[in-house]
Order: C-alpha cells, then structure tokens, then sequence
C-alpha cells in the first residue's frame, strides 16, 4: 500500500477515489499506478507555480481516469494472450465509438466462425465420410460446396478426399492464428496512439487552470 503524507488532502482524496474505481485489479497493479499519479500531479504542481489543484483538474474526473487505467489493462492483457474472450474484451476497448466496437467485434466473431467451419468440415469428413467434403458439379467449378451436417448435391464429385481433414486443420488453425494477431496489431496501435495523445494531455496545463 502507498502511504499517505497528509500534506495535500486534496491529492489523497482523489488518488483514493481512484483506487477504489480500480478494485479487481491486482493490489500490486493499482498501487503502481496510484505511485505513477501522484508522481505526475506532483510534477505538475510544480511546473510554473501552477498548483495541485490545477494538476488534478488536468487529469479529469477520477471515475474516468480510472476506467482508461482499466481499458489499457484489458488491452495489455488482450496483446499478450491466445484467449478469445480476453483479446474481445481488448477489441471493445480499442475503439472510440460504439460503431467501431461493434464492427472490430463482428470481424474477430467473423473468423472464428470460418475456424469452426474449417474443424466441423475435418470433423464431418472423420464421422460421415460419405457426406463430408469439399465437393463440385462436373463442367461446373463454380459449384464447389463444403458440405458440412448436410448431403453432397446429386451428381457432385468430392475434390480433396481425405486430403480434407489435414487441410481443414490446419487452414482453421491458420484463420484463427491470423485473427488473433490482426486484432492483437490493431489493439497495439489503437494504445500507442492512444497513449501519445494522452502524454501530449497531460504535459499540459490549459491557461485557465
């Protein structure tokens, strides 16, 4: 825990405002960032006379600081994990608008549904070999179906025969693999961007204040 001077009873009524936004973070996390505040308000105070006051106004609403601590730290998490679940709730973080959400959301889900087309088609083709596969139309290309859960059309040729399964596998494994590190790139560039506004933010304290 992060011991308390006394000196700026304003400072330590917002940092403690803010810890308490933070609960479900890991202690050590929290106090990290509480230490990274009050270094930065006391900086900021000292710079050209301007007060704590005038700090803690540059830094905004304490409930609103606290959840851009808690959309980074699902964007960290996101950037270095294989879990869908975490880097969606990374992708939900990595956006301005509601719009972007839902379509960075839809996209991610949109690959993860061909994965699962791709391993149910391998699956299919394990179980009912008869009715699984990649098949066409003689004289037709442009009647290739994967048949998956349901029958080959009437008169229709299988292509891959049992070249199916590994290449399924391994197209799934490679759809999900590439999902992952799309959204992954775009939740890094979506933070530095971020970050860099912030710090251009932070350094400065408006005329007023």
């Amino acid at each position: 825990m992060i011991a308390s001077t006394g000196t700026e009873p304003k400072l330590e009524s917002y940092l403690a405002r803010v810890r308490v936004a933070l609960r479900g973070l890991p202690e050590p996390e929290i106090d990290d960032i509480l230490r990274e505040l009050r270094s930065h308000v006391e900086e900021l105070a000292g710079k050209e006379g301007a007060g704590v006051e005038a700090a803690l106004q540059s830094l905004g609403d304490p409930l609103d600081l606290a959840q851009t601590y808690r959309s980074d730290n699902q964007m960290v998490r996101a950037q270095c994990s294989g879990s869908p679940l975490i880097i969606l709730q990374g992708l939900r973080s990595a956006s301005r608008g509601t719009l972007g959400r839902v379509s960075l959301t839809a996209l991610y889900v949109l690959g993860y549904f061909g994965m699962g087309t791709l391993w149910a088609a391998a699956l299919e083709k394990l179980v009912a070999p008869s009715r699984g596969g990649l098949w066409y139309t003689p004289g037709d290309f442009s009647s290739i179906t994967l048949v998956v859960g349901g029958n080959p059309p009437a008169g229709a040729r299988e292509l891959l025969g049992w070249w199916l399964v590994p290449i399924a596998l391994l197209g799934g494994w490679g759809v999900k693999y590439a999902s992952d590190r799309i959204a992954q790139r775009w939740i890094g560039r979506y933070r530095r961007s971020k970050e860099s506004k912030d710090l251009e933010a932070r350094t400065q304290i408006g005329p007023n204040t």
